[in-house]
């Protein structure tokens, strides 16, 4: 199992090297921008009042000038979660869909050790490289905002840290299941990526379409989202939901998995 785990690492260590650099590279441009923004800030807050209420609801624009305001609609409220999904969704969908669409899956099968472990040290994996990004990101944030002269609370950056690691854990879980029905890698990782966003989608206007009220407490992004952890701290609820239905996706996807017929090209 322990052998599967870092083999599933150097499968894909080429894309998790450009997922680091694209990671670093995108946060230390927002970054870069912060003094910008802070040397304008009156002038910039005022503009940003101006903008329409519907338009400032929709993008969360919550004192854009603070450090956690800014971090907040720059990074945490989308950039960083979506290369988290985006990975979970990659590196899940490959797992199965993957072996089974470049012929490798039945060379795997054959390996003494079970289906369930397969899946689970492949899981492992995926889980830790989502966690180890989210982390490389909260660094590099906290390496700058010296730099910057970005103020914000260590404590509230590791809530929305843990937030975004809650977030791509759960879509995990669904690339996962998706995968472990589908034979193919690309369909596998579209349907995932089309979910989340749907999801950010809903999420992002259902502070102005009444009709989806009803929704909103069933979206993953509002629980991983709405609490505004840079802001309010820690969303125990939020991350709760969303962890308990990533296990939940996860446990459904090692039942298929360990039933379901392998075919190969």
């Amino acid at each position: 199992m322990i052998a599967l785990y870092f083999k599933t690492w150097r499968d894909h260590w080429k894309t998790l090297l450009a997922w680091c650099f694209t990671l670093m590279l995108l946060v230390s441009i927002q970054m870069s921008i912060y003094p910008s923004i802070t040397k304008n800030k009156e002038a910039l807050q005022g503009f940003l009042d101006s903008y329409p209420e519907a338009i400032r609801k929709i993008f969360r624009m919550q004192d854009y000038t603070s450090g956690a305001g800014f971090l907040s609609t720059e990074l945490y409220s989308f950039m960083v979660p979506l290369v988290l999904i985006a990975v979970g969704a990659t590196w899940g969908a490959s797992a199965t869909a993957e072996e089974e669409d470049e012929g490798t899956a039945d060379v795997l099968l054959t390996l003494p050790i079970s289906r369930t472990r397969i899946l689970l040290s492949k899981i492992a994996a995926t889980t830790t490289v989502v966690i180890f990004l989210s982390f490389l990101a909260m660094a590099n944030v906290l390496a700058l905002r010296g730099v910057v002269d970005l103020t914000i609370d260590s404590g509230k950056l590791f809530a929305a840290t843990i937030s975004s690691i809650s977030l791509g854990f759960f879509f995990t879980g669904i690339a996962f299941l998706i995968g472990s029905f589908s034979q193919r890698k690309g369909s596998a990782i579209g349907v995932v990526t089309g979910v989340s966003l749907i999801a950010f989608l809903i999420y992002s206007l259902s502070a102005l379409v009444d009709d989806f009220d009803a929704i909103a407490p069933y979206n993953p992004m509002e629980w991983g989202l709405k609490g505004q952890p840079l802001f309010n701290g820690l969303d125990a609820g939020g991350n709760f939901k969303l962890v308990i239905g990533g296990l939940v996706l996860l446990v459904l996807a090692i039942m298929k998995f360990d039933k379901k017929d392998i075919s190969t090209p």
